[in-house]
């Protein structure tokens, strides 16, 4: 309630105030459109720098800067320029320096002019082109200064600033790698953490350039104005200038590779209290926000901002901020048009990869073809054997392509009981990042959105920062649902494997749903699916299908030139053919339950056939096995005869066990591994028409085919009564998956 008052109380001054930015920004618009800004610039002069170090009554300090400062110069080699600016001190600062270190330049003021014009004079006073500006509770390390000055690699660079860190016990506040969210009107700046990016990169780009620590071109900084009284005695200015630059084009980076020390607040907590020193910071935030924020961003602003009168600032702080605003109001005035926008620049502060994609795209253009390529390879499902069909499928490819190319695999695991399987990918990728999936992030407005349960932020910052980290010569996304990710990769060729065509499967569930209202919601579903999934097949240059009917499915809505079909195979070594220990009554099912296919089969199989086969064989027992068996799954593992196995280690041994695999899919489409891995095994089977779309499947020759719960029942007790004729049957069954399924075949075939 006191926010909504202090909202409807102060809404007419905020209305005024917006009014005056209104009428700057035009004219400053105006102005800026008719003279334009002409600079002056210097080239730099033999690669030398000048070192500014702004001194206040700082002797113990700068017994250890100054040491250190001269020491990297030294290191350096190049004969660089140190300048102390003496801000009028009253200790032995000159007199030491005169004494101790004669060669430094001193440049004395009468008075201590504070932070921000006791730099712009020693700026002013610089010899060279580039200008190091340091505090003197920075500690530089020896190699500091090279790193900074190898960012100035275009004519755009106007600030590189080095990382920072503090005394060791002390907690870390800086880093250098700086950024800002606008959040409800109000401004927060942050120091992030550096990433794998940054060193990898080195030069990523940054909000503000500390104005302790960093290298500025000075051309630029006196053409900005240097740091502006408007901030004075301290705070905000190096914010404000660097934004400043960034609205004309000029941009602010980090370079990882030089690091200060800095001892936070040495010389600031000697003037003023904690309490004036947390007021002035959001002072000053106040203030950065009215010069340099658009006009939208400004009206949010001023509207919400007595909200935060409780919670951030006080309205003493804000009546501070009031009385400075005619020297803002003219400064907007004087300002050009500007190069980026608000958004823009936040954005590239905190999420680099989008820097890069905007100024580095030459990074993906010019590369040898002829060459061992990098591959990333994006899963939904963590690639290895032995649990998971479609997991089996991207494992061996993967291992195949991993022969002649560089791996990087990032992949969903569904439990932490998975990581039991990591290392089998990590003996064939570069790389292995797994990402538990968990909590995902609502990607629409759509009554249903088919593949937002993959929309995690875990993975989507993973998948952000390993993209700004390193480029990739192709990236694979594995399962359409991730190919939503391909936004990180506007440049670099993108495959897409449909493992299953998603609107396809939908369609079959429509076709077995018999209650009317449910089978409209599916056919509404249906539609939804097919919208996106083509949606995310546009954005790749190639589809890979697992059968000629899966490419047909897509043929009306995907470039016809973009699918190509790689069957699914399957490991004659690991699912080694045995005719030796089945169980005469027994009876497998193998399927993930997370895959609703799969659900819909074993309820079809356990109300429409099993009481049948139980009818005629009693003494039978069924093993239903797989992962994630939800509650209605485990209940039928209440009966006698039903065994819920859940995850297993090892499918392998229920293949063996089983005199027969029963597959009797109704619902989904693409090619069924788990038919190909029971002909492997040795194991006679059953299967629907759908379970067999896409292979090489011949009715009472290497498989039994059943349409129907009475043929499908019929089928199996014919096999369990007839040891001879599931011998014949998996003897070719192994004989068509040698001749047709090997995975040496289709590894080849995804490396062409």
């Amino acid at each position: 309630m006191i926010r909504l008052l202090l909202l409807i109380a102060f809404l007419p001054l905020q209305l005024l105030i917006l009014l005056l930015f209104s009428l700057a920004g035009t004219f400053g618009f105006l102005r800026g459109l008719l003279f334009p800004p002409r600079p002056d610039r210097k080239e730099e002069a033999g690669g030398k720098c000048s070192m500014v170090m702004l001194n206040w009554n700082g002797l113990h300090l700068m017994r250890e800067s100054i040491p250190a400062l001269k020491e990297a110069v030294a290191r350096d080699g190049r004969g660089h320029q140190i300048l102390v600016v003496d801000n009028g001190s009253t200790d032995q600062s000159v007199t030491w320096l005169e004494e101790h270190h004669p060669e430094v330049e001193i440049l004395r003021l009468e008075e201590n002019l504070g932070f921000g014009r006791g730099n712009n004079l020693g700026v002013e006073a610089a010899e060279n082109e580039i200008v190091v500006l340091l505090n003197n509770d920075m500690i530089v390390s020896s190699d500091f200064l090279a790193p900074l000055l190898r960012g100035f690699t275009g004519p755009d660079i106007f600030a590189v600033t080095s990382q920072v860190f503090f005394p060791e016990g002390k907690r870390r506040e800086e880093t250098g790698a700086t950024a800002a969210r606008f959040d409800k009107g109000y401004l927060h700046f942050a120091h992030l953490p550096l990433t794998e990016a940054h060193y990898r990169r080195n030069y990523l780009p940054v909000l503000w350039a500390g104005g302790g620590s960093t290298a500025f071109r000075r051309s630029m900084f006196l053409e900005l104005g240097g740091f502006s009284d408007i901030y004075s005695p301290c705070y905000q200015e190096d914010v404000d200038l660097c934004y400043r630059a960034w609205l004309r084009g000029w941009h602010s980076l980090l370079a990882a590779d030089s690091s200060v020390l800095h001892k936070h607040r040495s010389t600031s907590s000697g003037i003023f209290s904690k309490t004036e020193l947390d007021t002035m910071v959001e002072e000053r935030k106040i203030l950065f926000t009215w010069r340099n924020l658009e006009l939208g961003n400004l009206a949010c602003h001023l509207l919400l901002l007595p909200l935060s009168f409780t919670k951030w600032i006080s309205p003493g702080t804000y009546a501070g901020a009031l009385r400075r605003l005619p020297a803002i109001l003219l400064s907007r005035m004087r300002e050009p048009v500007r190069a980026f926008r608000d958004r823009e620049i936040m954005e590239w502060a905190e999420h680099p990869l989008r820097y890069l994609n905007r100024f580095k795209r030459e990074r993906f253009f010019g590369k040898p073809e002829s060459r061992r390529l990098k591959i990333l390879i994006v899963s939904a499902y963590l690639p290895h054997l032995g649990t998971h069909g479609g997991a089996g499928r991207v494992f061996q490819l993967m291992k195949r392509v991993a022969e002649k190319h560089e791996i990087t695999l990032i992949t969903y695991i569904e439990t932490e009981r998975e990581r039991a399987f990591l290392h089998q990918a990590e003996e064939c990728c570069h790389r292995v990042i797994p990402i538990l999936r968990g909590r995902f992030r609502s990607s629409s407005w759509f009554p249903y959105e088919p593949f937002e349960e993959f929309n995690c932020d875990s993975f989507r910052w993973a998948l952000e920062g390993l993209a700004a980290a390193e480029d990739y010569d192709i990236v694979h996304f594995e399962w359409t649902q991730m190919a939503q990710f391909s936004e990180f990769f506007p440049f670099t060729p993108k495959m897409v494997t449909e493992v299953e065509v998603n609107w396809a499967a939908h369609r079959t569930m429509v076709a077995v749903e018999p209650n009317p209202l449910k089978k409209i919601r599916k056919y509404y579903n249906t539609l939804q699916t097919l919208y996106r999934e083509s949606e995310q097949c546009a954005v790749a240059d190639r589809v890979v299908c697992v059968t000629e009917e899966d490419k047909g499915y897509l043929a009306g809505f995907v470039s016809p030139e973009k699918l190509t079909v790689i069957n699914t195979g399957v490991d004659l070594d690991y699912f080694s053919y045995s005719e030796e220990g089945k169980d005469p009554n027994a009876i497998v099912f193998v399927g993930a339950f997370r895959h609703s296919p799969n659900l819909d089969a074993m309820f079809y199989f356990y109300r429409e056939i099993f009481p049948e086969i139980v009818e005629k064989c009693p003494g039978i027992h069924l093993y239903i096995v797989g992962s994630s068996p939800p509650d209605e799954i485990l209940k039928l593992g209440l009966n006698d005869n039903i065994t819920v196995t859940g995850f297993v280690e090892d499918i392998r041994d229920y293949y063996r066990l089983a005199r027969v695999v029963v597959v009797p899919i109704r619902t989904g489409v693409g090619i069924r591994g788990k038919v190909l891995e029971g002909w492997a095994s040795g194991s006679a089977m059953v299967a629907s028409p759908l379970a067999c779309q896409g292979i090489k499947a011949e009715h009472d020759s290497n498989i039994l085919i059943a349409g129907n719960p009475a043929d499908f029942a019929k089928c199996t007790v014919e096999l369990l009564s007839n040891p001879g004729k599931c011998i014949a049957l998996a003897r070719e069954g192994r004989a068509t998956a040698e001749a047709l399924y090997g995975w040496d075949v289709m590894g080849s075939q995804m490396i062409d």
